[in-house]
């Protein structure tokens, strides 16, 4: 880098400077310390991993020793690394009678892990696998979501964060196999009606202002009915009216299939709906 002396104009003087670009010195150092952290982050998952495959492994000797029992059921806590994990194993027809499953939960300070099991010869096969945060998890149960007479699995859980309704349902189907189940299926502030075969809901939105939506189950699939939103004008007040379209009313995707004066019965019983109406949060 070479400076001119505005001091001295008959003399030009060049004089060789050592710099540091300190931008790029800082640029550099956060950069390390990110990388750094997520390597003390990924060692600690690894870890973490490693510790509940063991509590799984342990439980799944036990479960294979009483592989021969129609139902069997053991609860038990072990302190891995002095961290506590409550360990339930249950054998039973939790989906049929055709075949039993097992069953292994672990649940430890910041997580719940489900793991279902397909009994087969002598031998139990995986055939879900789901981890939850403990301070979202709700519950989980053993039903006929889509209705085709099968039990399903099904866990139900609450948005940690976001400003509005978000309860939130996992749905794995069982196979018409009855021992392996479907990908997951999640949906946002759900209804099941198995007998209609029919999901209704409320999306994410504040109350008032967002819409409902109303699926149906074809086979390992879902389609997508309709959409129940308010009417606005340009100036967006409501009208008065609803709309039933084929997708949320914004952007240009959506397409109306009808106006109507109101609400459609069959979603007034949902789960939610007084937050789309908005009747109490005003």
């Amino acid at each position: 880098m070479t400076l001119l002396s505005c001091g001295q104009p008959k003399e030009k003087k060049s004089v060789t400077v050592v710099t540091t670009d300190t931008l790029q010195t800082t640029i550099d150092k956060k950069e390390k310390e990110r990388l750094e952290k997520r390597r003390e982050i990924e060692e600690q998952d690894n870890t973490d991993s490693i510790r509940l495959d063991n509590v799984l492994q342990v439980a799944l000797k036990i479960a294979n020793q009483n592989i021969n029992k129609g139902r069997f059921v053991k609860k038990y806590d072990v302190l891995p690394d002095s961290i506590p994990v409550s360990v339930e194993i249950i054998l039973d027809y939790h989906f049929s009678k055709a075949n039993p499953h097992l069953i292994i939960r672990r649940n430890e300070p910041g997580a719940i892990h489900i793991d279902i099991y397909s009994k087969g010869d002598n031998k139990f096969e995986k055939v879900v696998s789901h981890e939850q945060w403990a301070m979202t998890y709700v519950n989980d149960t053993i039903r006929d979501i889509n209705g085709d007479g099968l039990n399903d699995f099904v866990v139900n859980w609450y948005g940690a964060s976001g400003c509005c309704l978000k309860a939130f349902s996992n749905v794995y189907l069982l196979r018409q196999d009855k021992k392996a189940f479907s990908d997951n299926f999640e949906f946002i502030n759900p209804t099941f009606s198995a007998k209609e075969n029919i999901i209704r809901g409320v999306c994410y939105g504040h109350p008032g202002e967002t819409e409902m939506y109303k699926y149906k189950w074809n086979g390992e699939k879902v389609d997508t009915l309709e959409y129940v939103s308010y009417e606005k004008n340009d100036k967006g007040v409501k009208t008065g009216k609803v709309v039933i379209s084929t997708d949320r009313t914004f952007g240009d995707k959506f397409k109306t299939f009808k106006v109507l004066n109101s609400v459609p019965t069959e979603y007034r019983k949902i789960e939610g709906y007084d937050w789309f109406t908005g009747n109490g949060y005003e």
